[in-house]
Order: structure tokens, then C-alpha cells, then sequence
């Protein structure tokens, strides 16, 4: 019966729930959690290249975060559900020339908005799906990187990129690998594979690369109220 029931629950949250956009939107809304509990109190960047947003989940997600913490320090918060909501900037790039030309204003974006300390790209790879060379694809997306990277490092910013799994075809079999190639993983100071359990209403972040934590593996569910630690 338990195990009826968790099947029930991992369809169910895969319908509603599961997929990139939300890990993305978490961010966004821990990003603005006060100081006083060791946030940074700060603003974030959404760059949309997929449509995936929606407005309806992240307030689910930044009305929990309210909540929990109004309960951890006890006490109303003077931040409201809708001066957090204005706190994200969001950017609808759907489109290569659209994206571009909105990467070409990123660093005016960021200085007019000072208090920026994250920017999301979701995804990175969706643009150059069509309608464009390799060739053009390879410049474009260094040129890019190089930009975002020299921002990360002035202006003390985290820098999330989403990327897609693609299949890799071999001699014999197939392999599941990140969109955009190996040279472009190797340009990424970190990376995290996120996936499924097979019948199990738990998910699994894997380290792939990182200087300080190297192959660590997190537990997490995805709920309503956003990412929360497996119990």
C-alpha cells in the first residue's frame, strides 16, 4: 500500500511539478531570504529561452518561503509576498535573436540593477536549437560565457545555466549526456546532474564537477511548497 501510494504521489508531482523550472524558481526565491538568516537579501535575474515560466508556481513557492521564515525567527517579516515578487526580473528571450540581443544588454541590466546577485538562464541550449550553424552555435556560446563569467566575478554574482540531456549515439550503445558538448561542460566551474529514482518519489542531485564537493549526491522531493529535504 505505501508503495501504491508513493507511485500515486511521483506521477502526480511529475505532472505538476517536475522539471528544471522549479529548481530554477527555488533559487530565485532563496536568493532574497533576509540577512538575519544568513540570505543575501538580494534580487535575481530570470532569462526565460523556453517559456517554462509560470508566474502561479514561483508565488506557491515564495509564499512558503515566507512562511518559514516569519517561523524560524518568530516573528512578521516586513518583506510581503508582493515586494518579493517584484524582486524577480524577469526577461522573456524565447527565440536566438531575441536572446542575443538581450545578452548584449546584460551588463547595462545588471549595473541599473545593483542589487542583482543572481542571474538564471533557462535554458541555455534551447535557443540554438534552429536556425543556426555549428559553427556560429561554438562563437556565440563562448562569446557568451566569457561575458557571464566576467560578471559572475565583478559584480559577485551566481551565474545558473540549465542545460538538456541529449543522447549520444556510440558503436553499440547510446549515452545520455548534457546538449552543447564536452568543451562547453569544461567552460562550467560547476555542475550538477539532476534526475530521477524509478519508482520513488525521491530525486537525486549528483556533483559532477565542482572544486570543493566532488561527486556528492543530495536527496531532495519536489512538494508544492518548493524543493524540501527527503525526511
Amino acid at each position: 500500500m505505501q508503495v501504491n501510494q508513493c507511485k500515486k504521489q511521483f506521477m502526480e508531482e511529475d505532472h505538476k511539478y517536475f522539471n528544471v523550472f522549479n529548481y530554477s524558481i527555488q533559487l530565485c526565491a532563496s536568493v532574497q531570504i533576509p540577512k538575519s538568516l544568513g540570505g543575501l537579501d538580494a534580487e535575481a535575474l530570470y532569462i526565460d529561452t523556453n517559456t517554462h515560466f509560470t508566474p502561479y508556481r514561483f508565488k506557491d513557492i515564495v509564499t512558503a518561503s515566507l512562511k518559514k521564515c516569519q517561523m524560524v525567527l518568530n516573528c512578521p517579516i516586513v518583506t510581503s509576498e508582493e515586494d518579493v515578487l517584484k524582486r524577480l526580473h524577469y526577461v522573456n528571450a524565447f527565440g536566438i535573436e531575441k536572446f542575443c540581443a538581450f545578452m548584449h544588454t546584460l551588463s547595462r541590466f545588471v549595473d541599473e540593477h545593483p542589487n542583482i546577485r543572481l542571474i538564471v538562464i533557462d535554458s541555455i541550449a534551447f535557443p540554438y536549437k534552429e536556425g543556426i550553424s555549428a559553427g556560429q552555435r561554438t562563437g556565440l556560446l563562448f562569446r557568451q560565457m566569457a561575458e557571464l563569467q566576467r560578471l559572475a566575478m565583478e559584480k559577485q554574482i551566481a551565474v545558473v545555466l540549465t542545460n538538456e540531456m541529449s543522447t549520444r549515439v556510440g558503436l553499440s550503445t547510446g549515452s545520455v549526456v548534457g546538449s552543447l558538448g564536452d568543451a562547453w561542460a569544461h567552460r562550467c566551474n560547476k555542475r550538477v546532474l539532476l534526475s530521477v529514482i524509478n519508482n520513488s518519489c525521491e530525486r537525486l542531485a549528483l556533483s559532477l564537477k565542482s572544486n570543493n564537493a566532488p561527486n556528492n549526491v543530495g536527496r531532495f522531493k519536489i512538494t508544492q511548497e518548493g524543493i524540501r529535504d527527503v525526511e
